[in-house]
């Protein structure tokens, strides 16, 4: 499945509602109560029967951030609303604005946040994922 699709895939989802009520997200719950993580979908990947596709919008709250943490493979993070910064382990802060699309290789530490203290930050995450496997893994 090809990046496009997964776009298209959410634009739809979005466009219809079509929030897959009985799926169940494998990344742990948020770190923070301002963080609120809402699947789109979750599928398995048409001839890749090992392989599952998620697209997640997620809201942050003002000043809400994510602690430290990596994937165990590539995500794409899309903004919606709003601006995020993102700081790779022992990188200067990047700021992603509406339409920004940023992609994060597998295994890189990072933390993300919203930096307004008035607006809130609405991105959506695509991932694939390896079927049983964490997306997401905190660091301490």
């Amino acid at each position: 499945m090809s990046i496009r699709s997964l776009w298209l895939t959410v634009v739809l989802a979005s466009a219809v509602g079509a929030i897959a009520a009985s799926a169940q997200d494998n990344r742990p719950g948020p770190q923070n109560s301002g963080i609120a993580p809402e699947v789109l979908v979750q599928t398995t990947v048409p001839g890749v029967p090992w392989k599952k596709a998620l697209v997640t919008r997620v809201t942050y709250q003002p000043g809400a951030r994510n602690r430290k943490h990596y994937h165990t493979s590539q995500i794409v993070f899309l903004i919606l609303e709003g601006s995020m910064q993102v700081q790779d382990d022992g990188k200067q802060p990047v700021t992603l604005k509406v339409g920004d699309t940023l992609l994060v290789p597998p295994g890189t530490v990072h933390t993300h946040w919203n930096p307004s203290q008035t607006e809130k930050l609405v991105f959506a995450e695509f991932v694939l994922v390896d079927d049983g496997q964490r997306s997401t893994v905190p660091v301490e």
